[in-house]
């Protein structure tokens, strides 16, 4: 029964579109190999953000769209897209409006380009957090790949309150059973509880024993205290 509930998701995944949003600078290649890595079929859009169009990115864009069009004929939707780096807040909507219409999987790559365009999509993301992205990072030389967990990203955008960091806190020092950090922080019990289900469902704590609650810290839970 598992397998087939995981056979069945893998299948559902396959068939979903999946919207590729990368960054262009002068090199196809970091684009290129995100297709081969995602399994770009026909169906999918891919959409090539770039600053200012000079021959050289022009050239990585045509280099792309050819490759596009010899695999899928115009079954895999291309498009360049053109911000004005200068214009911050400008640029961010425009990355947020791409970003909103995006459909299916998205997958966006942050490999290529100048500092202040994937700086911009960078923040674009952040805004418009959605569990089903992806952000990627591949090292110049190729040799790694850096994904930024979605979690990750929604807790910069939603951070912890007050009262959920002093939970964080006790737990740090070792309070980690629901009732001894009701009496640490002289709150009800059940107020506590519902906190601790907050702090869980952000993926900051996890339930070691339901019955009494005890939780630990997530990897997570250490970049905040």
């Amino acid at each position: 029964m598992m397998r087939k509930k995981i056979n069945t998701a893998l299948s559902k995944e396959k068939c979903m579109k999946t919207t590729l949003i990368a960054t262009l600078g002068f090199e196809e290649k970091f684009c290129y190999r995100a297709m081969l890595r995602h399994g770009i079929k026909e169906g999918d859009e891919i959409v090539l953000i770039t600053a200012e169009i000079v021959e050289k990115v022009e050239k990585a864009f045509d280099w792309i769209k050819k490759l596009v069009q010899t695999s899928f004929s115009d079954k895999v939707a291309v498009r360049l897209v053109q911000l004005d780096v200068k214009s911050v807040e400008k640029s961010i909507k425009a990355v947020s409006e791409l970003l909103n219409s995006a459909e299916g999987r998205l997958i966006v790559n942050l490999s290529g380009g100048m500092r202040a365009l994937v700086i911009i999509v960078l923040i674009a993301c952040i805004m418009k957090a959605r569990r089903e992205m992806v952000i990627e990072i591949e090292t110049e030389d190729l040799s790694s790949l850096l994904l930024v967990p979605s979690e990750l990203i929604r807790l910069v955008k939603d951070p912890p309150g007050s009262i959920h960091l002093e939970i964080l806190r006790l737990v740090k020092r070792g309070i980690r059973k629901s009732e001894s950090i009701s009496r640490e922080l002289k709150r009800d019990a059940s107020t506590i509880r519902r906190h601790l289900a907050e702090l869980e469902a952000m993926g900051l704590v996890e339930a070691e024993k339901r019955k009494p609650l005890i939780v630990r810290l997530t990897r997570f839970a250490e970049l905040f205290v």
